[in-house]
């Protein structure tokens, strides 16, 4: 059985124990939420379709996680003017389980799994900071945004150049900022002064 929702202004199909990735919404982690607008039910050679909803179908769900997805670089240039702009933009995301489809046509259900408490942060949102040099600073204990945010400076750059001279190339100076503006939640802030960097270096 499965189902067509519309949130977020896009159309999903879902099934019971699907895990899908919509535009951010305004719920906790762990809440369960209803999904009224369905635009069409099917199950085997039945199918409902809505005009444009399906009278009493719902779809519940549970949120598991917040995010934001990879950054997407916008890049302009203009060809004998000198003008070229570069930016960036990374969309945020509400992560749902779909737990339970219910219509006229029949129901279905699937058992939502465990959340388990955050423990770390995706330190390669940092920019600068990729998969190899999330393990280095993993394994000097750092691995959520408010520690990266309170290590000084001196100290990323000792983890770098003990690390190997591949490492000791990387500038940490903009880390701490980046990390405290992510550990804060000000991803308008975080994405303005990442647009402003390359390789987590000011232009």
């Amino acid at each position: 059985m499965y189902a067509v929702i519309k949130t977020g202004g896009k159309q999903y199909k879902v099934a019971a124990g699907d895990k899908i990735k919509v535009e951010q919404m305004p719920a906790d982690i762990g809440a369960e939420i209803t999904i009224d607008q369905v635009l069409a039910v099917g199950a085997g050679d039945q199918l409902a379709i809505g005009a444009p909803l399906v009278s009493g179908a719902t779809v519940s769900a549970t949120v598991l996680s917040h995010g934001r997805h990879d950054k997407v670089r916008i890049f302009k240039m203009r060809r004998r003017k000198h003008y070229r702009k570069q930016q960036g933009h990374r969309q945020n995301f509400t992560e749902l389980f779909v737990s339970r489809i219910a219509s006229a046509i029949g129901e279905t259900s699937a058992e939502v799994p465990a959340i388990a408490a955050a423990s770390s942060d995706d330190i390669e949102k940092i920019e600068g900071i990729g998969p190899k040099i999330a393990i280095v600073l993993a394994k000097a204990g750092i691995t959520t945004f408010a520690q990266l945010a309170e290590t000084p400076v001196e100290r990323l750059r000792a983890l770098l150049k003990s690390a190997g001279p591949r490492f000791a190339t990387h500038d940490p100076t903009t880390w701490p900022e980046q990390a405290g503006l992510a550990a804060a939640g000000d991803w308008d802030a975080f994405d303005k002064l990442t647009g402003e960097l390359v390789a987590g270096k000011r232009k």
